[in-house]
Order: C-alpha cells, then sequence, then structure tokens
C-alpha cells in the first residue's frame, strides 16, 4: 500500500488532508529570524504537589510535560486533519500485501549528545517494547512479528496479519537511543533521569518545583527553533494555573478554565487566545468486573439518569457539548453513526426510565426513596473518583452525585492525586470514574481503547485503556477485522456493528464531547495553531515539535 493510500484512508475517517502546512498568523520566517526570544512557560500536567525526575517516555507518571519536547517519532499525524508530517523517516511504504511496513530514515539527525541515530536506534526501541510488554502500551507487538534495520537508514516493520491502523501507533512512538538505554536492566523501572533524545529539546535543570529545558543545539532542525528555554513550575491545581494564566506568568497551558473569555482573554483581547477542539466524549467509566456495574440494565440507567445538559453548561461552562453514547468526537458523527441508531438510543434525562431501570434488576426503593443493595440490605453506594484540582471534572463528578442522589443512590465523590487516580484506573481498583480517549484519526481508536480485550487485564494488573475492563470475544473479533481491510465500506460495516455495542451495551456512559484544552499568549511569540491554521492539535505530543519549529518571538 503506498502513502498516498494511507492517507486516503485517513481522509476516509472523516478527516481532511491538507496539501500544505502553511503558516500561522504573524511574522513569517526569514533569514533575519534566527535571533531567540524570552523562555517559554507553559503547563500541560501537574506536580502532585511536586515532581517526580521521570523522563522515560513509556512508563506512568513520567513528565510527559517535558519528554514530549525531548524525545521524537518518526512521523507526526495530526489527528484533526489527517494530515502527515515527515520527522526521523522521510517516507515510508507498505509491501508484501500490506503486511510488511518500510520507513526511510532522515539522514544527518544527531542525538543531544552529538551521536548519530541510525536504524539501530528503531530496531531498539521497539525491540525493547517487545521485551517489556508492560511499557508497549498500545499493543504494538500483538501485531507485530519482527523489526529489522535495512542497513543504518531503512527500517522494516514485518506484521503477522495485516493491521493498517498500527500504522499510527509506530509511526509515532518515541524513539530512545540504544547506547544509553541497551544499558539498563530494567526499562520498566527505569526513570531516565538524564535523558538523551533528538527533540528540539534537552533538559537544562530540574527541581520538585520545576523543570527547566533549553534547546537542543545539535538538533536538525535547530535554525527553526526560536525558543531558547522551556519552563514547566509544577502547579497543583486548575484555580492556580488559573490564576498564573490571568496574570501573564504562562505562555500556554492546557486545562480547563472557567469564564475563559472574562478571566482570560478579555484581560488583553490582543494576546491572550484560546482553542478548545472537541475530541471524543468524556465519559463515565464503571468497574465492569464488580456488582451492579457488570449489568447492562444499571448502566443503561446511569445513560438515563444524568442530565448531560447539565454538566454541559454547569459543569463544563459551556464548551463541551453533551455527547451521544457513540461517544465519537463530533467532526466524526455524522460520517460513522447511523442516525437511526443514535435516535433509538438516545437516553434523554430521564429519572423516570433510570429507575425502571433499576427496578428491572431487582434494585428498588425503600420507604426512605433509597435504592436498596440486595446484598448488602443497605441504600446503594457507590464512589466516583476524578483527579484533585481538574476543577471542572470535579464539578461533573458533584453534579453526577446529585443526581443520582435524587434517584436514590448515595454517591461518594472521591479526589486522588493525578498519579493515584490514573493507577487506580488502570489497575482496576476503582468504582467509577470520568476518562476519555481523546481524537484519533479514526474512530477505530476510540473503540479499540474501549472495548478490545487485549487492552484490558485482571483486576491488580496493568490495563493500558480498557480500564472499566470489557469483555466480549464477538466485537475483539470485529475491532481484528477491521485493521485487515483497506475497504471503507467494509469498514462501516464493521463500525457500524461496535456502535450497536456502544449504544445498547453502554460500556462506558458518554457525557460531554471532550474539549481539547489549549490556552497561549502571543505576548512574547507568534505561529501558535489556532483554528484558521489547525497545523497541531494544540501543544499535545507529537504536534508540539512543529509548535517548536513554528514560534518566533515578538519584536
Amino acid at each position: 500500500m503506498s502513502v498516498t493510500k494511507q492517507a486516503a484512508l485517513i481522509a476516509a475517517a472523516g478527516t481532511l488532508v491538507l496539501s500544505s502546512l502553511g503558516m500561522t498568523m504573524g511574522a513569517r520566517f526569514s533569514p533575519a529570524a534566527t535571533t531567540t526570544g524570552a523562555p517559554l512557560v507553559g503547563l500541560t500536567m501537574y506536580g502532585s504537589p511536586n515532581y517526580t525526575r521521570n523522563f522515560n517516555p513509556f512508563i506512568p507518571n513520567n513528565l510527559s510535560s517535558a519528554t514530549d519536547w525531548i524525545f521524537e517519532p518518526l512521523y507526526i499525524v495530526n489527528p484533526l486533519t489527517g494530515r502527515q508530517t515527515p520527522w526521523l523517516a522521510t517516507s515510508y511504504r507498505w509491501t508484501n500485501s500490506d503486511k510488511t511496513l518500510t520507513f526511510t530514515l532522515r539522514k544527518g539527525v544527531k542525538w543531544s549528545n552529538g551521536t548519530p541515530f541510525t536504524a539501530a536506534d528503531v530496531v531498539f526501541t521497539f525491540d525493547m517494547l517487545k521485551k517489556n510488554p508492560g511499557m508497549d502500551t498500545n499493543g504494538i507487538w500483538q501485531s507485530l512479528s519482527s523489526v529489522v534495520a535495512n542497513g543504518s537508514n531503512s527500517v522494516s516493520f514485518h506484521f503477522k496479519t495485516v493491521n493498517v491502523p498500527d500504522y499510527f501507533y509506530i509511526a509515532q512512538t518515541m524513539i530512545v537511543p540504544k547506547a544509553q538505554w541497551s544499558k539498563v536492566a530494567n526499562p520498566q523501572k527505569f526513570t531516565d533521569p538524564n535523558p538523551i533524545g533528538t527533540g528540539p529539546f534537552e533538559l537544562s535543570s530540574f527541581r520538585p518545583s520545576e523543570v527547566v529545558l533549553r534547546k537542543n543545539p545539535r538538533y536538525w532542525q535547530a535554525s527553526k527553533v526560536r525558543v531558547p528555554q522551556l519552563k514547566f513550575p509544577a502547579l497543583t491545581t486548575n484555580t492556580l494555573t488559573d490564576l498564573m494564566l490571568s496574570e501573564g506568568k504562562l505562555d500556554f497551558a492546557t486545562i480547563f478554565t472557567p469564564n475563559i473569555q472574562k478571566t482570560f482573554v478579555a484581560i488583553n483581547p490582543r494576546t491572550n487566545h484560546y482553542w478548545f477542539a472537541h475530541s471524543a466524549a468524556v465519559s463515565l467509566y464503571m468497574n465492569l468486573t464488580e456488582y451492579p456495574f457488570n449489568h447492562v440494565a444499571f448502566r443503561q440507567a446511569m445513560a438515563y439518569a444524568i442530565n448531560k445538559t447539565n454538566i454541559w453548561k454547569r459543569g463544563e461552562y459551556g464548551y463541551e457539548t453533551p455527547s451521544n453514547q457513540g461517544i465519537l468526537p463530533p467532526s466524526q458523527q455524522g460520517t460513522w453513526v447511523p442516525k437511526a441508531l443514535a435516535t433509538k438510543y438516545a437516553y434523554p434525562y430521564s429519572p423516570k426510565k433510570a429507575a425502571a431501570a433499576l427496578a428491572s434488576m431487582g434494585l428498588k426503593k425503600n420507604a426512605h426513596g433509597q435504592i436498596i443493595n440486595p446484598k448488602t440490605h443497605k441504600q446503594l453506594t457507590v464512589t466516583i473518583q476524578v483527579p484533585t484540582g481538574w476543577t471542572d471534572w470535579v464539578q461533573d463528578c458533584q453534579i453526577i452525585s446529585s443526581e443520582l442522589g435524587a434517584l436514590g443512590i448515595k454517591v461518594n465523590v472521591y479526589t486522588p492525586s493525578v498519579s493515584t487516580n490514573f493507577s487506580d484506573l488502570n489497575l482496576g481498583h476503582f468504582q467509577m470514574a470520568l476518562d476519555g480517549p481523546g481524537i484519533y484519526a479514526s474512530p477505530w481508536f476510540d473503540y479499540n481503547q474501549i472495548l478490545n480485550s487485549a487492552e484490558s487485564a485482571p483486576i491488580g494488573q496493568f490495563a493500558p485503556t480498557n480500564v472499566e475492563r470489557y469483555h466480549n470475544p464477538q466485537v475483539d473479533a470485529w475491532l481484528n477485522a477491521y485493521v485487515k481491510t483497506t475497504s471503507v465500506a467494509q469498514q462501516r460495516t464493521l463500525m457500524h456493528k461496535l456502535e450497536q455495542v456502544m449504544f445498547t451495551q453502554v460500556p462506558v456512559v458518554g457525557l460531554v464531547s471532550g474539549a481539547n484544552w489549549y490556552e497561549y499568549t502571543t505576548t512574547h511569540y507568534t505561529g501558535w495553531p489556532n483554528p484558521k491554521n489547525p497545523y497541531s492539535l494544540g501543544v499535545d505530543y507529537p504536534g508540539n515539535l512543529l509548535i517548536a519549529t513554528h514560534l518566533q518571538p515578538v519584536r
């Protein structure tokens, strides 16, 4: 399969393939623009309350705010537009009936310590993921059979069976240096305290309260990088971050900000901007291994019992519109979700229908209006959790708690640290939580994360993405069939089967279309991505690497 055919597949997934990258608003590059500007201060993750010196991009709780600028992938794929940008690789091709994917690597790239980047580094990175399955969070080796170097500037990925979507994961996997990592006895416990990367920045200093990166002088695009430093203060809450934004102490952030027009934009409309592109739905995840969440009727009751409009207008300040049970981004809804299915299983807010669904599984109210757990003969009590400081999600959980309370279910809201929260989800140590898959070039990625048994694990073991632990062999078969065909018609047929499961079995409850939080200022730099020039989806990896080569200092 050719590069053009792959691009066509992404376009068929409901995205637009752009013919050129273009420039954002602001001054264009010029020979005189090689001067650097002020340090750039941003926030893309929280400390809890402080940072831990962990720059290993393949293990939990790493400092992604920094690693995202240190390590690089072979290709960058914009999930919003479908545009592909060659990066550490300059081209790729499919051969052997789409069972071999070969990348041609860029020449002249060096690691930040000055050693050459070669095919051996790529092969080592992927072989390391094979030897350490806990680090292979995208399950790449479920379909790969081998990764081999063809000289120093070409790498071939051989598949056991055709798996076209895995291109997305392979292309955007961060590559690490063999010379350094081959000496590590246990990569799954290695925190990489002094990271060596090919990216635009390298580690300058680390304190628990702040990570500072400096421009990598050996970067293969060093002449395009005008930012001398990146600073990431360890902030613990949205409230503190909002304050720093309003005071002009942050150049960019990726947070929920209430009343952003008033608290941020209006302070200086000329320089303060935001763009909250919609992604897949923020959803209510339930631990399907526990009672009563393992009953479809209970999950359907939750879909009826929660007023999504309240979450949209109160919890999310009107930023995130209500989602249907398909949970896909709005940009993909019309292309992939059958209107009749969405209409039939709309799950409008209806406490009456919620109560009926609960009654159908034997959960009824006592004289005090409490839903009684037949196993304990006490009021049904559940816990919903959300990271501390995530003010919008905390508000969402409080709304859910109130609405389920009115139904007769007691809900406790638990707010652990960010790291504890996601550890709980991955290990299955939770009852209910808010989460969401994100935005991808194809809906297959969203459903694969939520529904594929291969993305799950027994309680106490790490589940990469299927944290609710949904299992259905037929669904696994449909997901696997999808990756083996390049027929858009066949993909659509399979997708409709998967959507039938989403709407009827309610593995998660879709709430509101998630927003890709992204605030920025043009006080010190111009060239940020925006709705008119979406060359990157905010400052998320790997689009942030494009931003590094676009920003230009304000003179």
